[in-house]
């Protein structure tokens, strides 16, 4: 079985003639068991994977096509099952080409003049040919490994020892394969039967026992088992870390490693919530924000070589309150702790809410202002009073 992306699968269903009856049957079967899950579907049967991609989403029910037919079934077909890009799709229209066949049927010497190697490709799977096998599904890794303790364990040093064992074996595993764990979880079975379960997740993929038995003992500090530990276990869920080669002119990073165990020391002082990076959510709430857990991917770079200076807006957090006076509807004067003066210009309302099926919900009115002395700074209104919520640069 292969995934093909969301909701599409292959299957081989090859030699299953004599358990399940011909190719017709089989796609029944496929139908009335997805039917039974509450699931709509639809089965393509051919000799190549792409003819069964193709007869799957233009038929209906179950397609079965003839071994060697696959050409002549697919000629009338819209030319839109290839997925053309935009500019690709454009061309062939412009050339006639409206379906699979006339695709298909195209001189490959002059499509390749034309096309490259990329028209090649595309009447290749116009007239079927496919001839990539397929790529089986494997569940994801699971490097675990379990230990029987000799005696209830009723302190912390002793059961980080054992784990620290586990660690090594699991470690090694992944030096061998070339993997690196990213995120670790330990069970302990406790006397009576009582399970105590953590998990964690290092800002850097490691591999490295030592590190991962600092964090092991970072957590269990914070959160120790409630009794006597008899068993553990720990799993790694193991990724691959590319190769990345530093440059001598970006500025030096920490040690994944030191980061990893001063990050644990710190989740084990404040709680693992209260670590992260903050992430903007998608909401026109003002600092609308949450702390999203390491590793973050680094900000993109800007485009081109050349930066132009822009107006940036210093929030005050938390933003502080203002005496604002109106005049015809607009505020003409500010009074507050930071600023006070004469507004010589005002821009706006920008009336912003959000949240209203919440039990807090949220409604302010922003005006962008400039004082006398040439100050620009940011009031908003949330209908019962004013505040001074930042100043410009």
């Amino acid at each position: 079985m292969e995934v093909g992306g969301p909701g599409l699968v292959y299957l081989d269903i090859a030699g299953l003639r004599g358990l399940f009856g011909d190719e017709g049957e089989i796609g029944r079967r496929l139908l009335s068991a997805a039917a039974e899950r509450g699931h709509e579907i639809r089965v393509g049967v051919a000799g190549s994977r792409i003819s069964a991609l193709f007869a799957c989403r233009w038929g209906r029910g179950v397609s079965v096509l003839e071994p060697g037919g696959e050409a002549a079934y697919l000629a009338p077909a819209p030319l839109s099952l290839l997925e053309l890009s935009g500019e690709m799709a454009a061309r062939l229209e412009g050339w006639g080409i409206r379906t699979l066949g006339a695709l298909a049927a195209l001189p490959s010497a002059q499509l390749f003049e034309r096309l490259g190697s990329e028209g090649i490709r595309l009447q290749r799977l116009a007239r079927g040919e496919d001839p990539r096998p397929l790529r089986p599904w494997e569940p994801p890794l699971i490097l675990e490994e379990s230990a029987e303790l000799d005696w209830a364990m009723e302190t912390l040093d002793p059961l980080v020892d054992a784990l620290a064992k586990l660690a090594e074996l699991i470690c090694d595993r992944l030096v061998r394969r070339g993997l690196s764990a990213d995120q670790l979880e330990w069970i302990c079975r406790l006397a009576g039967g009582l399970r105590h379960e953590g998990s964690l997740a290092p800002a850097f993929p490691m591999n490295e026992s030592t590190a991962v038995t600092a964090l092991l003992r970072a957590s269990l500090e914070a959160r120790p088992p409630r009794g006597a530990v008899e068993a553990v276990t720990l799993r790694a869920r193991p990724v691959r870390v590319p190769p990345a080669q530093t440059s001598l002119a970006d500025p030096s990073r920490p040690s994944p490693r030191l980061l990893s165990a001063a990050l644990a020391r710190l989740a084990a002082l404040v709680g693992a919530q209260q670590i992260g990076i903050p992430v903007l959510l998608d909401s026109h709430r003002p600092d609308a924000s949450k702390l999203a857990p390491y590793p973050h991917p680094d900000p993109l770079p800007p485009r081109g070589g050349e930066t132009r200076p822009a107006l940036a807006l210093r929030r005050l957090r938390p933003p502080l309150p203002a005496g604002v006076t109106l005049g015809a509807g607009r505020p003409v004067e500010l009074r507050s702790e930071r600023l006070a003066g004469r507004i010589v210009i005002s821009v706006g309302p920008w009336r912003a809410s959000g949240e209203w099926w919440t039990e807090h919900p949220w409604l302010h009115d922003e005006w962008d202002v400039e004082l006398g002395d040439g100050t620009v700074c940011r009031l908003a209104h949330d209908g019962s009073a004013w505040w001074l919520e930042g100043i410009y640069d």
